[in-house]
């Protein structure tokens, strides 16, 4: 007599592929190394410039862009991976307070750029 054995389907946790990002590594990434480099690339190591002075403006609204996109990558990583609620509204609320302080980053530099023009103007009225 023969026997047809029948394996019934597995059920469990899915596991996520190996090349998935992690949500904490896209969070140091883009929170904190890439603006820090931006920032310490792009800088004026010399005289104050109107070049500079737009080239810094610049290198802090990428940097702070990077953060908002890293923190909504963040968000969705959560979501799509099927985290508990909790999680989802702890990766919400992160992104809502990195985007907040990103575009009143933003702003500052905004008014900074203002004010660096303003000195290389009078700099260059005095030469």
């Amino acid at each position: 007599m023969s026997t047809t054995r029948i394996d019934a389907p597995r059920q469990g946790v899915a596991h996520q592929p190996r090349w998935f990002p992690r949500r904490r590594l896209v969070l140091l990434v883009t929170l904190i190394l890439v603006p820090f480099a931006l920032a310490a690339v792009l800088n004026s190591y010399g005289p104050p410039t109107a070049e500079s002075a737009v080239r810094m403006a610049f290198a802090t609204v990428a940097g702070q862009t990077v953060a908002i996109g890293g923190a909504l990558a963040a968000l969705v990583i959560t979501i799509v991976s099927r985290r508990n609620l909790p999680g989802i509204v702890f990766f919400g609320l992160l992104a809502v307070i990195v985007t907040a302080n990103a575009v009143m980053a933003m702003t500052g530099a905004g008014q900074l750029l203002l004010d660096r023009l303003d000195l290389v103007a009078a700099i260059a009225a005095e030469g």
